[in-house]
């Protein structure tokens, strides 16, 4: 079971640089990472065999009504995904140290302790433009709308009425800049954290890191409404050669996994690793 001090917490929108740099950080430092965003369609449905009634009432909506739907609307069926976050991260061992990131982090959800010194709470901010630049290609909704931006407005409101670190990503030239950043804002929480003992450990908890987007994304095909065609999804995925070095990603469609994609599949190695 999982610590709360052992729990790195990343929190942004979609196309804020999260994802990218908390599967870098975790590598870099042998720690697990999870992403609350690749459990969206397990915790959809965790709220509906609880009777959350906005679920419920999302999910029997046809796409172009989602489409439809104004703010308030939006706002009114989004069911809470903190309770299911918490219970998530709680089923993690305790060793190592989890880097965590997911759009519904929000200050309220992380807790005050995280707030205060060692510092192991972050929000990554980006302009909507670089948000819906980057979520284009990976074939998800854009972001700039009224509701992403009255969301943007409302987290970082609450991140700085609660004394929370932002960091603005827009100003970074690549991903790997906003880890040496969050290596400064973190450095004392880093250097206390457990780490993953060995090449197998490390190539164990990459592996869990792939298999949850190729679980995320074939969760979403499966609904009832879904029509698109899982030969032209094409993610990035870590190369699983377990060097904390590597930051070579592999894009592959996800009809390249078996099902199901476990630990017993071969690994996915870059040309060379």
């Amino acid at each position: 079971m999982t610590s709360p001090e052992r729990i790195l917490w990343i929190g942004g929108l979609t196309g804020s640089g999260k994802t990218t740099t908390a599967r870098l950080l975790a590598r870099r430092h042998g720690y697990h990472w999870h992403s609350s965003d690749t459990r969206t369609w397990d915790h959809r449905d965790r709220a509906i065999a609880a009777g959350d009634p906005g679920a419920i009432a999302w999910e029997a909506l046809t796409v172009a009504e989602r489409s439809a739907l104004s703010v308030e609307d939006q706002e009114r069926l989004r069911h809470d995904r903190g309770p299911l976050t918490h219970e998530d991260l709680a089923a993690l061992p305790d060793t190592p140290a989890v880097i965590a990131d997911g759009t519904p982090f929000t200050p309220d959800l992380v807790g005050p302790e995280p707030l205060r010194p060692p510092v192991h709470a972050v929000w990554l901010f980006a302009a909507a433009e670089t948000r819906a630049t980057r979520n284009r290609g990976r074939g998800w909704g854009g972001a700039g709308g009224p509701s992403d931006l009255q969301r943007a407005d409302e987290l970082a409101a609450a991140v700085d009425a609660a004394g929370g670190t932002k960091i603005i990503t827009t100003e970074h030239g690549s991903a790997l800049d906003t880890v040496a950043e969050i290596e400064r804002v973190c450095a004392d929480w880093l250097a206390d954290q457990p780490r993953a003992s060995g090449t197998e450990q490390r190539r164990a908890l990459i592996r869990a890191g792939n298999a949850a987007i190729v679980g995320q994304y074939r969760a979403g095909l499966a609904r009832p409404w879904a029509t698109t065609d899982p030969a032209t999804v094409i993610r990035a995925y870590d190369c699983e050669c377990a060097d904390p070095a590597c930051t070579t990603l592999l894009d592959l469609p996800l009809t390249t996994f078996p099902t199901p994609f476990t630990a017993d599949s071969p690994p996915l190695l870059a040309p060379g690793h």
